[in-house]
């Protein structure tokens, strides 16, 4: 089972999530229980939150990432800050990913307006990532340590 996660900075937002296989499965839930709970077993779990501790605008793979895909937000806002702090207290062996970007490398099969809200599309997204990484389909971006994966085009 592969896992997608589309986090929100905190627990009175929407984390969206889906677990694809065989099957789909999309929810939306709020807190690091219903987080862990929906995440376990799973092979590969790919996540839309910087897994950083870095104090920057952008690390090297947002700024690669850039280059092909167009704009990001800085990590260093307050809202990215706490994504990012949401993120590694929940995770330790996730992959980073971004649906804009996976949205233009690969056919996604589904449609946004079949997804109940775009938390559960982006998950979705990010899921199809987890997939593609597991089979060796992927390009990371930056360095180790700060690497954003995205499906081969």
């Amino acid at each position: 089972m592969y896992v997608g996660i589309d986090l929100a900075a905190s627990d009175e937002g929407p984390t969206g999530i889906c677990r694809l296989n065989d099957w789909m499965e999309c929810f939306t839930v709020y807190s690091d229980q219903e987080i862990e709970e929906k995440t376990k077993g799973a092979e590969v779990v790919a996540v839309d939150a910087p897994i950083t501790r870095d104090d920057v605008s952008f690390r090297g793979a947002e700024r690669a990432l850039m280059k092909e895909y167009g704009p990001m937000l800085p990590l260093n806002t307050p809202g990215m800050k706490k994504l990012s702090k949401r993120a590694l207290k929940l995770f330790d062996d996730v992959i980073e990913t971004y649906p804009r970007a996976v949205e233009k490398t690969v056919e996604c099969g589904q449609d946004e307006e079949e997804f109940k809200n775009e938390h559960e599309y982006d998950a979705y997204l990010c899921a199809l990532t987890a997939k593609a990484y597991a089979q060796g389909e992927c390009e990371a971006y930056g360095e180790k340590g700060e690497r954003i994966v995205v499906p081969e085009r």
